[in-house]
């Protein structure tokens, strides 16, 4: 038995005669009348078209750190929509409780049938993985030659159009058959605009696939579209995929600052919000340069034609709009309007892809009327560079709340305070009283400085706090800054996001072994974790050996972590640590063979505040 389910609206775009839609549509772009229509058998595609623009050459583009060039696999070459058929046991596959017992053997057909090839089906997806029609991959026994399949490696996923099953996921829903294949069409369609930018993001092609279920004798029929290997991506931009790296004794990659100002501008771009550190991001490394790049993937539930998902929090494509502004202004820098050029130079391109989706009328008017928005935001801000100081400019213009050198420094006592450090290459100084001989410590969120009267470096601090004596007394100036970071805050940031944290105060005990207090056996003293929105650490130095009794007692409302290392530590060996709560804490079983240990009590932040405790060590 044969059932054929794609969708009149996606088939007559396919074919380059679409109609118009109704004004009564769902957000998927069906309307209720075009929910009821009779299935319909696949007409002619589209002509082939390139989707690179072949007058642009492959080369690098400023500071960008990549070159990515075409793919040289046979499946995106042509935007033809792609006729295939699999046999495999699918009911398996979108039935099986775990990954791992989905699997079957398949075989797939193209050219109607004159091109055949054997794999392994497996279903794949996170929450995917509870639609009727599963994403899958197929695993091919040895890489694939003279077929579609060629160097794209032994594994190829493909994204499908879910349909319905009893538990799906609101999120997932949707209310025909037709929206689940538009949705198909519109995830693509946000592929193919990131496609004519040349940057780090995977190839699609849309496949016609017919599902021969070897189990039941049935087939259906529905819009699919194949994704672009990780590691191939990878290769074709000059490097590989992080769990393809084989690095044991190199150095731990940093983050390319380029690419991460990239990613955010990418995923503001198609108004994704479902990504939050490495969610929805491919991790890749440039071995060269030992360094780490992210792009992005996983489009289903982007803003552009999901705003009731709830990450989008139902905002329109103008509140939208009217963020990315603001992030645009926060995070202005050369690299950025170097990458809005590049953007601009591909409108055309975009809007090509759009139009040639396959969506239905409306579905395509939604994309350009965000391509329009978004693109002429992007023109009025291209204005802008130069002109963050300019006020007549609201566009463009972000006030400095602090200066940006010694002489224009602001004033401040002792204590936690807040600094707004953008757009990217801001400096706030701030000029404070330091006492000769006493003991300070200073950090925060960002990076921090602390210079002499004399513009000398005296310590730096970034992730944590350090602490110094000063020799003489008088005037030093704190510089803070985001280094070589691109991003000084994401789109909607918190608050935390925008106003930085940085202190410096007088500390009772350091937060280095240079610093550190000296507790003899015997010992009781007395400490205080003195920040309330910052992390006061301080180090202790005992002589201890298995038999050492050490007891750490908290006020009841503290909270904190204990670390205690060997001094010489050989390298590898990794510190004891414990939570601390309030109080007694035993830390005895923390030592091991005798020897001379640095002991860290850490104030844990946002719980309770400032708090005092006593050390004590037998």
């Amino acid at each position: 038995m044969r059932r054929t389910f794609l969708p009149m609206v996606a088939t007559l775009a396919l074919c380059g005669a679409c109609t118009g839609g109704s004004s009564n549509a769902s957000p998927d772009g069906v309307s209720p009348d075009e929910h009821d229509v009779d299935p319909v058998d696949p007409v002619d595609p589209v002509d082939p078209v390139d989707p690179v623009d072949p007058v642009d050459p492959v080369k690098p583009l400023g500071s960008r750190p990549f070159i990515c060039g075409d793919s040289t696999s046979p499946m995106f070459k042509s935007r033809e929509v792609l006729d295939m058929r699999i046999s495999a046991d699918f009911t398996k596959l979108n039935t099986a409780p775990t990954k791992e017992e989905s699997s079957s053997a398949a075989v797939i057909e193209m050219d109607g049938g004159a091109t055949t090839s054997a794999a392994t089906i497996i279903a794949r997806g996170h929450s995917r993985f509870l639609c009727g029609f599963r994403p899958f991959s197929l695993k091919f026994p040895e890489k694939q030659k003279d077929n579609v399949f060629e160097h794209l490696g032994k594994s190829v996923k493909f994204a499908t159009h879910c349909g319905d099953t009893e538990g799906l996921p609101p999120a997932l829903k949707a209310d025909s058959m037709e929206a689940y294949e538009q949705r198909v069409l519109m995830e693509h369609a946000v592929y193919q605009v990131l496609d004519q930018l040349r940057v780090p993001s995977l190839k699609t092609r849309l496949v016609r696939l017919t599902y021969h279920d070897t189990q039941t004798d049935t087939e259906e029929t529905h819009l699919a579209f194949v994704r672009e290997p990780e590691d191939e991506m990878a290769e074709r931009c000059g490097m590989v995929e992080a769990e393809d790296l084989n690095a044991v004794d190199q150095a731990p990659p940093s983050e390319n600052q380029h690419s991460l100002l990239l990613l955010h501008l990418l995923n503001n771009f198609v108004v994704q919000y479902d990504w939050v550190g490495n969610k929805n991001t491919i991790m890749l490394v440039d071995p060269e340069r030992n360094e780490y790049l992210r792009a992005p993937y996983d489009f289903d539930l982007v803003g552009v034609f999901r705003p009731d998902y709830v990450a989008n929090e139902g905002r329109t494509i103008e509140q939208n709009r009217d963020a990315f502004a603001d992030w645009l202004r926060r995070n202005q820098s050369a690299p950025l309007f170097s990458e809005i050029d590049v953007t601009l130079s591909k409108a055309e391109l975009m809007q090509g892809a759009v139009e040639q989706s396959g969506m239905s009328e409306q579905n395509r008017e939604v994309f350009s009327r965000w391509l329009s928005l978004y693109l002429g935001l992007l023109r009025d801000f291209r204005a802008c560079e130069g002109h963050a100081d300019d006020p007549s400019r609201p566009l463009c213009h972000v006030e400095d709340d602090h200066g940006g050198l010694p002489q224009s420094a602001s004033a401040v006592d002792l204590g936690e305070r807040t600094a707004r450090l953008e757009p990217p290459g801001d400096v706030d100084m701030f000029a404070v009283e330091l006492q000769a001989g006493a003991l300070y410590s200073f950090g925060g969120s960002v990076n921090i400085e602390l210079l002499d009267d004399e513009g000398s470096l005296l310590a730096k601090s970034s992730d944590r706090g350090v602490s110094v004596r000063p020799s003489v007394a008088g005037t030093y100036i704190l510089r803070a800054s985001l280094g070589e970071q691109l991003v000084s805050s994401p789109i909607l940031p918190t608050s935390d996001e925008i106003d930085r944290n940085l202190f410096i105060y007088a500390d009772d005990h350091g937060a280095s072994v240079e610093t550190a207090t000296v507790l003899g056996a015997g010992q009781t003293l007395q400490g205080a974790w003195e920040l309330t929105t910052n992390a006061d650490e301080d180090w202790f130095l005992v002589s201890a050996d298995a038999s050492t009794s050490l007891h750490v007692t908290l006020d009841q409302t503290a909270w904190g972590l204990a670390v205690v290392a060997r001094r010489d530590a050989p390298d590898g060996e990794l510190p004891a640590e414990t939570d601390l709560t309030g109080g007694d804490n035993d830390l005895s079983s923390l030592f091991g063979e005798p020897g001379d240990y640095v002991v860290q009590l850490i104030q844990i932040t946002g719980l309770g505040g400032s708090s005092s405790y006593t050390v004590q060590l037998q």
